[in-house]
């Protein structure tokens, strides 16, 4: 019973984190800085 409150703990956490990602990366946050050299930045 233990384990499978460790893993669904660490599935909410891992999907917070990559929800944070997800939401920064369409507001044009977490881009590298750099536009001229990243590919992946919405700015270019």
């Amino acid at each position: 019973m233990g384990d499978i409150i460790v893993i669904a703990v660490l599935v909410v956490v891992v999907g917070l984190v990559v929800r944070s990602m997800w939401r920064s990366h369409k507001s044009g946050g977490g881009c590298c800085g750099d536009c001229s050299k990243c590919k992946s930045c919405p700015h270019e």
